[in-house]
């Protein structure tokens, strides 16, 4: 579960704020159908325990999460993260330039255009990025699994370390193996890598004399790729846009209306073979039928109401989708069940990284565009079916 409600939140042009309360007043909350607002900083010196005992989840510009010795999670999202305050349980963070500047008790998921640890990490680090930096002062208790065009490990890692990069360095202890993906691998003085050092690379590891390897060492030529480190960048850029693209457009969704949101999910969810083929058929029949309505004059207005329609329908595929599957992660983590949020934030991770794998990412595009936009049109129906039931329309 995601337990934090942690200290204070700097947030310029805010998304969302939502907490849970513990477990002995989740009854209260339950019958209160508004999430309850985040405390103002007079609050928490009032009440600082309630507080630390809270769940957390935010996005915005600016998000600083500052409270100490917080017994749980959070999830936070925006242009600049800083994690200022102790954080005991698992932490989910993403944006432009994320800053880890206290201690994570759990794992730690973290992605953006620059990442950088400077406080331990209880267990595993996931990292992302274009530029990945595990200061000395980010020791990682676990494994370490890191992403990046620029990868620079100063910390220490207790257990196994993986590195995709273009260029990555290593300055500190691995307890178990280091298999690194890399155009340019450094070891520098100071690395020990206590198991064994698997790389692949089309250009031989600069091992400095000072580092230690007590396992064995393997190497792996691989072919060149120039401007890998641009190939790189520019897959995570483009990654990145797109999850950021369908999570904001996913938290104005379910803030203009969660209720509809979760409609076109539970009709994707229900008639998940219906809404694929209603969505193939649409895009095919929709061109014609604007094109047949533009040329006479009484179709005009039911060509724009279509136009209209299926502008959103396309717009928001990626969104249906992703709520659905976030819906299934956090039901299957038995975690942050009621945080449509989280639901959108999973979701579009799981959608965006499957769109940018090659070879199938380009069908799981369409995919994506032709189940969320039959489950669109489907519930569109089944509204209009509803109304003229009740003689509304």
């Amino acid at each position: 579960m995601l337990l934090a409600g942690l200290g204070v939140i700097t947030t310029t042009l805010p998304i969302t704020n939502f907490t849970q309360t513990t477990a002995k007043s989740a009854v209260q909350q339950s019958q209160k159908s508004a999430p309850k607002e985040f405390p103002t900083p007079a609050e928490q010196a009032a009440d600082p325990v309630s507080i630390v005992h809270e769940d957390f989840y935010s996005a915005g510009q600016n998000v600083d999460v500052k409270a100490e010795n917080s017994t749980g999670d959070a999830a936070v999202a925006g242009s600049n993260v800083t994690i200022s305050g102790s954080v005991k349980g698992y932490l989910m963070a993403a944006g432009a330039n994320v800053n880890i500047n206290a201690p994570i008790g759990n794992d730690l998921w973290a992605a953006g255009a620059n990442v950088v640890v400077n406080a331990p990490i209880a267990d595993n680090a996931m990292l992302a990025g274009s530029s990945i930096v595990v200061e000395q002062t980010g020791t990682i208790g676990n494994d370490a699994r890191i992403a990046g065009s620029s990868v620079d490990v100063k910390g220490r890692v207790t257990r196994n370390l993986i590195i995709y990069a273009a260029n990555a360095q290593i300055s500190s202890e691995v307890g178990g193996n280091a298999t690194v993906f890399a155009e340019n691998l450094t070891l520098n003085p100071g690395a020990i890598v206590r198991g064994d050092l698997i790389v692949n690379s089309p250009n031989q590891p600069a091992i400095s004399p000072q580092a230690q390897i007590l396992g064995r060492f393997d190497y792996h030529q691989t072919e060149s790729r120039q401007n890998s480190g641009s190939t790189i960048g520019g897959w995570f850029s483009s990654w990145f846009l797109t999850f950021l693209w369908i999570t904001v457009l996913g938290i104005v969704a379910v803030w203009f209306s969660s209720f509809w949101t979760n409609r076109v999910a539970e009709m994707l969810k229900r008639e998940s073979l219906k809404s694929l083929l209603v969505g193939l058929i649409a895009v095919l029949l929709i061109p014609i039928v604007f094109v047949l309505l533009l040329v006479t004059v009484a179709g005009l207005p039911l060509a724009i109401v279509i136009g209209a329609m299926s502008l959103v329908g396309f717009i928001l595929s990626g969104v249906f989708v992703s709520y659905l599957l976030g819906d299934w992660l956090l039901n299957q983590l038995k975690r942050w069940q009621s945080s449509n949020v989280l639901k959108i934030v999973f979701g579009a991770l799981i959608v965006t990284l499957v769109m940018s794998v090659p070879w199938i990412g380009g069908l799981a595009k369409l995919a994506v565009f032709l189940f969320g936009f039959g489950a669109f049109l489907l519930e569109r129906r089944s509204f209009y079916l509803e109304l003229r039931g009740q003689g509304l329309v």
